[in-house]
C-alpha cells in the first residue's frame, strides 16, 4: 500500500466558514429564546394585572352586597364613574366626603365610605384604570342589577417592527354584573 504524502492528506476539522454559519445560527436562537422570555414575563404581569383587577371588583361586589339597605333598595336608576381618585355621581351621594363610618352610619354614607376606598386602591394600584357603573331596578318588584365596567391599558412587547415596544398601547376591558 502506497503512503500519500503529508500534504496530500485531507483536512481534518471545521473551516473557518462552517464555524461562522455555526455561531450565526448560534445567535439566532438565543435572540428568539431572549425574545420569547421577554413575551413571557410582559404576558405574566399583565395577567398578574388582570387578577388584581378581578380582585379589587370581587371586593366592590361585597360592599355592595354587604350594604343592601343602599344598593338593593334604589328607586332611581344610579350611575357614576371614576377615573383616578375623582368620582363622578349625580346624584352627590357616593362622590361626598366621609372621612370614616366607625359609628351610626347611614346606608348612602357606608356606600359613599367604600366607594371612596375603593376608588383610592383602584387608583393606587392601577394609575391608568376608570370605571363606570350602572344601576337600575326594570320594576319595582325586580332586583336591582347593577353593571360595573374597569378600563385600563396594559404594556405591551413588540412582536415586529410595526409596533412599538414598552408603551401601554392595549385598552383591556373588565365588566361584571352584581345584584346586591
Amino acid at each position: 500500500m502506497k503512503r500519500l504524502p503529508y500534504f496530500c492528506v485531507p483536512a481534518r476539522g471545521f473551516t473557518l466558514i462552517e464555524v461562522l454559519i455555526a455561531i450565526f445560527i448560534g445567535a439566532v436562537g438565543l435572540f428568539g429564546l431572549a425574545k420569547m422570555q421577554a413575551l413571557a414575563i410582559s404576558s405574566s404581569q399583565n395577567s398578574g394585572k388582570r387578577s388584581l383587577i378581578a380582585s379589587q371588583v370581587g371586593s366592590l361586589a361585597s360592599s355592595m352586597h354587604a350594604n343592601r339597605a343602599y344598593w338593593a333598595q334604589l328607586i332611581t336608576p344610579l350611575s357614576f364613574t371614576a377615573t383616578g381618585t375623582a368620582i363622578t355621581d349625580a346624584t352627590g351621594v357616593l362622590d361626598a366626603v366621609v372621612a370614616s363610618c366607625a359609628e351610626k352610619c347611614t346606608p348612602e354614607k357606608m356606600a359613599a365610605y367604600n366607594v371612596k376606598a375603593w376608588v383610592t386602591d383602584m387608583n393606587q394600584q392601577f394609575p391608568t384604570y376608570s370605571a363606570k357603573i350602572n344601576c337600575t331596578a326594570i320594576a319595582l318588584e325586580t332586583p336591582v342589577s347593577c353593571q360595573l365596567y374597569v378600563t385600563w391599558l396594559e404594556n405591551t412587547i413588540a412582536i415586529s417592527k410595526g409596533t412599538q415596544a414598552g408603551t401601554p398601547s392595549q385598552k383591556q376591558s373588565f365588566s361584571i354584573f352584581i345584584e346586591p
